[in-house]
C-alpha cells in the first residue's frame, strides 16, 4: 500500500495542496478536495483509493479551467459539457465536473433561459420562434425554454415586432415601397416573428 508522505499548501496557490506518497509528488488538488477525500499524511492508499485521488485532481483541474468559460456570462449545460470535452477531458470526468458545477450553483439552464429571454426582449427584440431556436442551440430543455418564455415575455409579439422595427423605419421607407416591403419582412423573419405578423407591418410601414 501506498503512503501520503507530505501534504503541503502550495506557494502561489495557497488554496491548493501538492500531495505526496512515498516521498514523491502524487497530485495537486484543491484543498476543498482534499479535505473531502480525507487526506492527510500517514494515510495508507490502496490501488482503488490511488485511482480516486487521480480521477478527483483530474476534476479538479477541469473545474478551474472551465471556471474561466464562465466569466462572461451563464453557460447552459450542454454549452460546459461541449467545451470540456474540447478540451480533452473523457465523459466521466466531464460528467463529475458539471455537477460539480450545478452543486455550486453555476449550472442553471433554467435561470440561463430566464436571462437570455430577458436580455433579448429588452435590447434585441426577437419573437418567441427565434427565441426557442437559439436556445435549444444552447442545449437547453423545452420545459426549461417554455418556463422562461412564460415567465419573461410579457410584451406581445406585435408590440415586440413593432420596438424591432422601430429604429430602421426611415431607412425601410427610403427604400421604395417594394424593396421596403421585402426588406422589412425579411427581417422580421430573421428575428422570429411569423410571417402573416411581418406582411401586416410591412403594410402598415407604407400605408401612413
Amino acid at each position: 500500500m501506498a503512503t501520503i508522505t507530505a501534504l503541503e499548501r502550495q506557494k502561489r496557490r495557497p488554496d491548493r495542496v501538492s500531495v505526496f506518497v512515498d516521498g514523491a509528488f502524487a497530485v495537486g488538488l484543491s484543498a476543498a478536495a482534499a479535505s473531502d477525500l480525507g487526506l492527510e499524511i500517514g494515510r495508507e492508499l490502496a490501488e482503488d483509493e490511488l485511482r480516486r485521488m487521480a480521477f478527483a485532481a483530474e476534476v479538479d483541474r477541469a473545474h478551474a479551467r472551465v471556471l474561466r468559460y464562465l466569466r462572461d456570462r451563464l453557460r447552459s449545460r450542454h454549452e460546459l459539457e461541449q467545451r470540456l470535452r474540447r478540451y480533452g477531458y473523457d465523459g466521466d470526468v466531464v460528467t463529475a465536473t458539471v455537477e460539480l458545477l450545478a452543486a455550486g450553483g453555476l449550472v442553471d439552464d433554467r435561470a440561463l433561459a430566464g436571462a437570455w429571454v430577458r436580455d433579448r426582449v429588452r435590447l434585441k427584440p426577437k419573437g418567441r420562434r427565434a427565441l426557442r431556436a437559439e436556445l435549444a442551440a444552447k442545449g437547453v430543455a423545452p420545459e426549461d425554454v417554455e418556463a422562461a418564455l412564460a415567465e419573461n415575455f410579457d410584451e406581445g409579439e406585435e408590440a415586440l415586432a413593432k420596438r424591432a422595427l422601430a429604429p430602421r423605419l426611415e431607412a425601410l421607407r427610403d427604400k421604395g415601397e417594394r424593396k421596403g416591403r421585402a426588406a422589412a419582412m425579411s427581417f422580421l423573419a430573421r428575428r422570429g416573428f411569423n410571417a402573416d405578423l411581418a406582411r401586416r407591418l410591412a403594410d402598415e410601414l407604407f400605408s401612413t
